[in-house]
């Protein structure tokens, strides 16, 4: 098996295991009796913990190993989602949240830096672009299976409402424990694993976080918080602006299952396309291209008059989408080393999550007093703008 489809096949398990509990995430505490409020309080946990850990746990990636942490991040997942199939209470569900923090926060960037590493190992750093941008792909389509089949389950299942919204998490407990199989044996280790003392993960912390914050990345970092903001705004604002050429609310979200679902269809044909398009230029020229491209899609969608407009310029940004973070990815990737690779990463996951959740908040005030239109052409402006960062990233180095 080639590097690559061990790779893309970790990748897929990964994410099919989100895409089953994408339908059912929201309505299970709900039919256990929490209300929305309770449940955006018990998500903030979820929130809070990446935040802090994101960081810390990619130099855990560089010091310790890509495949323990991987398989480390599986097994919380694990313990997430069996706590949330108990869970009856605010706080059983905000526990649950927690630990899938500390998951994502573990699986942020290991699998992704294991590729890379070997690709390297290997002599073929020209590759990963190409990887990369499959990947994009392998998300996009896993998680529109995962999505899909938990439907079906959904639909055959004889038991009641509260026992059919729990069942997918018990699916998704097996295909993670799959994952654990698979990476144990699929993820050679391309340099030593050794559980890491406590100096050198502070020494590893210390170094990455220099280099991701150095000249070489300093701009791509900050173009990636314009990005977390530009993209809390096509998340946050579609639903509402749908919401105003729909007859009422629940019009609109059947609409939007719709179109969403369309939309990760999109995704990973646009991660094809990119694929290809590594045959005649290289991810400098199309990472800033793709988010300009995004950039037009927010303010088509700003602009939309109908709902025709509106879902074409969704499209336009989720055709895209998964493919611009691929490439902005190998931009980062070339700029480290092995050492600070899980470092980088979570540098930059860190800087797309926290802007986003304080992009949120502003996006939603702005909402309020300007209306949704107005968060999406802030939105457009400011991946437009992150384009223009990665270009003034990528120029000195082309020189």
């Amino acid at each position: 098996m080639s590097l690559r489809t061990r790779f893309l096949s970790l990748l897929a398990l990964r994410w099919l295991a989100t895409g089953l509990l994408m339908p059912v995430s929201l309505l299970l505490p709900l039919e256990r009796g929490l209300t929305v409020a309770e449940v955006g309080l018990a998500m903030a946990a979820q929130g809070v913990v990446v935040i802090v850990l994101e960081v810390p746990s990619g130099a855990l990636s560089d010091a310790w190993g890509r495949r323990p942490v991987f398989v480390a991040s599986a097994l919380l997942a694990i313990t997430a989602y069996a706590v949330t199939f108990l869970a009856q209470s605010l706080a059983a569900f905000a526990v649950a949240w927690a630990i899938s923090g500390v998951f994502r926060a573990l699986d942020s960037g290991p699998l992704e830096s294991w590729f890379v590493d070997a690709e390297n190992a290997r002599g073929a750093a020209h590759e990963v672009p190409r990887g990369l941008a499959a990947a994009g792909g392998v998300i996009s389509a896993s998680i529109a299976a995962g999505s899909l089949a938990s439907a079906g389950l959904l639909w055959l299942a004889p038991w009641g409402t509260e026992a059919t919204l729990a069942a997918p998490y018990l699916v998704a407990i097996g295909v993670v424990l799959v994952q654990v199989l698979c990476a144990w044996l699929l993820m050679d280790p391309v340099r030593a694993e050794a559980a890491p003392t406590l100096g050198a993960w502070r020494e590893t912390l210390v170094t990455g976080v220099k280099v991701a914050f150095g000249r070489r990345l300093r701009l791509l970092s900050a173009a990636m918080a314009l990005v977390g903001v530009s993209v809390a705004a096509l998340e946050l604002m579609m639903p509402v602006r749908l919401e105003e050429f729909a007859a009422d609310a629940s019009d609109a979200a059947s609409t939007l299952g719709v179109v969403s679902s369309v939309a990760w269809g999109l995704a990973a044909l646009g991660a094809a396309v990119t694929t290809r398009a590594l045959r005649l230029v290289g991810p400098a020229f199309l990472a800033p291209v793709l988010f300009v491209v995004e950039g037009l899609g927010l303010l088509a969608m700003a602009a939309a008059g109908g709902v025709g407009v509106l879902v074409a310029g969704y499209w336009l940004c989720y055709l895209v989408h998964t493919s611009s973070g691929a490439m902005y990815n190998s931009l980062v990737h070339d700029r480290v080393s092995d050492a600070q690779r899980g470092t980088a990463l979570s540098v930059a996951s860190m800087a797309f999550l926290g802007a986003g959740a304080a992009g949120g908040v502003t996006l939603g005030a702005l909402a309020d007093e300007a209306g949704a239109s107005a968060s999406l052409v802030v939105g457009g402006t400011l991946m437009v703008l992150a384009a223009l960062m990665v270009v003034g990233a990528v120029r000195p180095r082309q020189r």
